[in-house]
């Protein structure tokens, strides 16, 4: 019965480890025969253990989530200890008993933490695009706006193809300056650096936007004198209105103005504020929000609260 039992966890490692392993390998693995491997299979669904045969040359794999040996390491970590796969069968004699067995066991926790952590950015960018949808009525082609504002506030170049007026342009490198929200479109204002000059450009005609690893600086320029050339708008309307809810605490501090930034107005049922910022000033402001750590969350504009749980998430990554 004792092993049996060792066998049958064994299997739920290999299985975890390598999805879609075969009942050949799984029998070779546990030095048992593959007519037994098919009787200990049936032993684990009776005991609800979520494998399944995926078809016929497919092998087995789990359903759902279910899965053993927690870990936490780094992606570099885990990286270097799957190369080991590689020469495994060559160091193995030179390893202490059990060796092979504790390696199967960690692959299978590092494939579960990589599959739970692709689970849950998929479903954050589902999330994120469900919620631009819902309250601005945009299609999935404007989902790369957090991606551009990204680049906005954090001052790094964009690759993309821009495809306007019947003209097809791919592979600009632009700096982007500024992303302006008019007549229910928003438009990139940035450098262009192919024509060497400062462009606008519609955010639902760039496609393939990807972020460089290049740092920019803003040359001088005058944001106002611009849109008001290019579309006669005034200064005054380039204002972003952060929705933001705060602590009750903290919040009182800003109704009394002690916070340094005044609010157009607050709602004590529900904790918010209401800021207008001008555009120039939307990264001065969101740094400003960050102060206040957990006492304060942005709720609106959707776009700038994913920037900034990205950029949240990014900055666990590196302590996990």
């Amino acid at each position: 019965m004792t092993d049996r039992l060792i066998r049958l966890m064994r299997i739920i490692t290999l299985v975890q480890a390598k999805p879609g392993i075969l009942a050949r390998e799984l029998a070779e693995r546990c030095g048992t025969s593959e007519r037994t491997i098919y009787r200990d299979m049936d032993a684990l669904s009776a005991m609800h253990i979520p494998i399944t045969h995926m078809g016929h040359g497919k092998g087995y794999a789990f359903i759902g989530n279910f899965a053993l040996y927690p870990l936490d390491w780094s992606s570099e970590e885990s990286a270097a200890f799957s190369q080991l796969s590689d020469t495994i069968d060559m160091i193995k004699p030179l390893m202490p008993r059990g060796f092979e067995s504790a390696y199967e066991k960690v692959m299978a926790a590092e494939y579960k933490q990589k599959a739970d952590r692709e689970e849950k950015m998929e479903n954050a960018r589902k999330e994120a695009g469900s919620l631009w949808q819902e309250r601005n009525g945009a299609g999935p082609e404007q989902f790369h706006l957090i991606r551009i504002l990204n680049a906005v506030l954090k001052q790094i170049s964009i690759r993309a193809d821009y495809f306007d007026n019947a003209q097809e342009e791919n592979g600009l490198e632009i700096d982007p300056y500024y992303l302006v929200p008019l007549e229910n479109r928003f438009h990139l204002i940035g450098y262009c650096h192919r024509m060497k000059v400062i462009r606008s450009f519609h955010t639902h005609d760039l496609t393939n936007v990807k972020l460089t690893d290049k740092n920019f600086s803003k040359e001088p320029f005058d944001l106002q004198a611009f849109t008001k050339q290019k579309w006669s708008v005034d200064g005054d309307s380039l204002r972003v209105v952060f929705k933001v809810r705060f602590s009750e605490g903290v919040l009182e501090e800003i109704r009394r103005g002690k916070s340094g930034i005044v609010p157009v107005k607050t709602e004590q049922h529900g904790k918010y504020a209401y800021f207008e910022v001008s555009l120039e000033r939307d990264r001065e402001f969101i740094d400003w929000v960050t102060n206040f750590k957990e006492a304060a969350e942005i709720i609106e504009p959707v776009h700038y609260r994913e920037v900034l749980r990205y950029q949240l998430e990014k900055w666990l990554s590196l302590y996990k």
